[in-house]
């Protein structure tokens, strides 16, 4: 009896150290360390995060241009540079993109210019096509797609430590080319201190 009532006062501690009944949702990377009352930590916020001269520089895969006489991007040696990966099926992706866009405008405003490129992995090019026809708004400016499936596969190999096998991903390079961080999985809201601190000047 003595062990029962034991075991009983240990699983109501247990449940009382979790935050008892129902389950809480879990952080994003960026709300654990706003929570904590710490300054948003890019390196953090980062599944790689590459510092100094040893980072590896951006070069697109194989691409061709999403839409029809559309120049393929060009990396730009003054501004920072964003690579967002997606597909048309991918239902975070296609939530996310307005997200990424308003941020793009509100960082421009804020003295924080950068060129966002819309990488998309969509097997067929009609899938892409059509879904840019129904959503003009969707992917515009720089928006290409993998000319060979396997490639993203085969690009991300050339960063290393890059997390492979998962989209959306975001592959962001600073002033000169050289890729300063990468990070799988969707973005949120809260991200957007974090994101700011990384595109500092």
């Amino acid at each position: 009896m003595r062990c029962a009532l034991a075991a009983v006062a240990a699983l109501a501690a247990l449940a009382a150290a979790c935050g008892g009944g129902g389950e809480k949702p879990a952080l994003s990377r960026s709300e654990s360390v706003a929570a904590s009352g710490q300054a948003p930590d890019s390196r953090r916020w980062c599944d790689v995060f590459y510092a100094g001269a040893d980072a590896p520089a951006l070069a697109l895969p194989r691409v061709e241009a999403a839409r029809a006489g559309e120049a393929l991007p060009v990396l730009p040696a003054d501004r920072w540079v964003w690579v967002n990966v997606w597909a048309t099926w991918c239902g975070p992706c296609r939530r996310e993109m307005p997200v990424l866009l308003r941020w793009h405008d509100r960082l421009v405003k804020e003295g924080r210019p950068f060129d966002l490129w819309f990488l998309s992995v969509d097997e067929r090019q009609q899938d892409l096509v059509q879904f840019l026809n129904d959503n003009p708004e969707t992917a515009p400016g720089n928006s290409v797609r993998l000319a060979a499936p396997g490639g993203l596969e085969r690009w991300l190999a050339g960063f290393k430590g890059a997390p492979t096998g998962a989209i959306p991903l975001q592959v962001i390079a600073a002033p000169g080319g050289k890729v300063r961080c990468i990070r799988a999985g969707a973005l949120r809201d809260a991200d957007y201190s974090v994101v700011k601190a990384l595109l500092a000047p």
